[in-house]
């Protein structure tokens, strides 16, 4: 265990949307810095829409903003070839 130095503000609205979720403050902040992708995890993320996209036929597509992406990163992690070529035509 450790120490993070916030707010008093930052902790009490910490406390509260843990209390909300029935988790401790600890449990609360883990699932939320668990749920969040760093930027290597994004990247590669991308690499993967990138490389399924080129397999597909479409290697004109380079999506540069991340917002973007989203559409197409839940339809390759479903497996959902015509989701993810329908997004990337739209991007």
């Amino acid at each position: 265990m450790t120490t993070v130095k916030v707010t008093s503000g930052t902790r009490d609205r910490l406390a509260t949307l843990a209390r909300e979720a029935g988790q401790s403050t600890g449990s609360f902040l883990a699932d939320v810095a668990n749920g969040l992708p760093t930027e290597a995890e994004l990247d590669a993320r991308d690499e993967r829409v990138r490389r399924r996209l080129v397999a597909l036929g479409h290697q004109h597509l380079t999506p540069d903003a991340r917002s973007e992406g989203e559409a197409m990163w839940a339809a390759l992690d479903a497996g959902d070839d015509q989701a993810l070529v329908k997004a990337a035509a739209t991007a």
